[in-house]
């Protein structure tokens, strides 16, 4: 069996990440978690409908975590970003350094700027796009959903489960939008203003592939990592968990994926 730094490298710590590491480590297995602390959703001021953390904040679950999986004697942090893994002698090696048997990828999506002037700054807060996180705590305000048609169509059937009083109009119809003590102020390109207390917004993204591309990970027409029902992509040794594997973003999900990778790689690790 070749000799290693770690049993395992975790490449993100969000939701996956953390708990793929949590599997691991008590399993007695030596894990570095590398993370650059940029999750997407830690501007958003709570987690809603996350098992027994209902309405938490995103940094408060994942600052608890780091402190949970620091009395564990096998686990390691390191801050920083990963630029490139390289496959060795059955293992890996990251960023020319530290090498591990295995790989865990959690490094989730990264979000495309919205053309939309203003939109961006109030992400989390006055501008969600989940119904399923932010829909409950919406059901008594004033909100205009901003989309293109397709998705327009689709939340069309969706929000007005979680709220009454909905606007709608196409991304394209509107010029900008500003933050306001009383709300988000829209203007509209056609000349119109007006007040809402929240934005259900359309958000695009793009995968953080370059990793799993430069090891030869295969990816699903819908451009996420194919993954076996134990995280394991198409190159042997390397996992992937969270919203790198595709399907719904919530906090929920990607706990989930991060566990089941965690206990695909433990069985990777005893077969040697």
């Amino acid at each position: 069996m070749p000799m290693t730094d770690f049993d395992s490298i975790v490449v993100g710590g969000g939701a996956a990440g953390l708990t793929a590491a949590m599997v691991l480590v008590r399993a007695r297995r030596t894990v570095l978690l590398i993370d650059s602390g940029a999750q997407n959703n830690l501007r958003t001021t709570h987690a809603g409908g996350v098992f027994l953390h209902d309405g938490e904040a995103p940094s408060t679950l994942y600052a608890r975590a780091l402190e949970q999986l620091r009395v564990y004697p096998t686990f390691t942090l390191l801050r920083g970003t990963v630029e490139g893994i390289e496959a060795v002698d059955r293992g890996f090696r990251v960023d020319s350094e530290q090498t591990a048997r295995t790989i865990v990828l959690a490094q989730g999506v990264q979000f495309i700027p919205s053309e939309i002037p203003g939109l961006d700054a109030l992400w989390g807060t006055k501008v969600v796009n989940c119904p399923f996180c932010d829909g409950y705590e919406s059901r008594a305000m004033r909100v205009l959903g901003v989309g293109d048609e397709g998705w327009l169509a689709h939340m069309g059937g969706m929000l007005p489960t979680w709220i009454d009083d909905l606007s709608w109009s196409d991304s394209a119809e509107i010029d900008r939008v500003e933050d306001v003590a009383d709300g988000v102020r829209v203007t509209y390109k056609d000349g119109r203003v007006d007040v809402f207390d929240r934005l259900f917004a359309q958000q695009t993204w793009t995968q953080r592939a370059a990793l799993a591309d430069s090891l030869g990970c295969e990816r699903s027409p819908e451009d996420a990592l194919v993954v076996d029902g134990f995280g394991q992509t198409t190159v042997p040794g390397v996992f992937a968990a969270g919203d790198q594997t595709g399907g719904s973003m919530q906090v929920n999900l990607a706990v989930g994926s991060g566990h089941l990778a965690g206990i695909g790689a433990i069985g990777a690790l005893i077969a040697g």
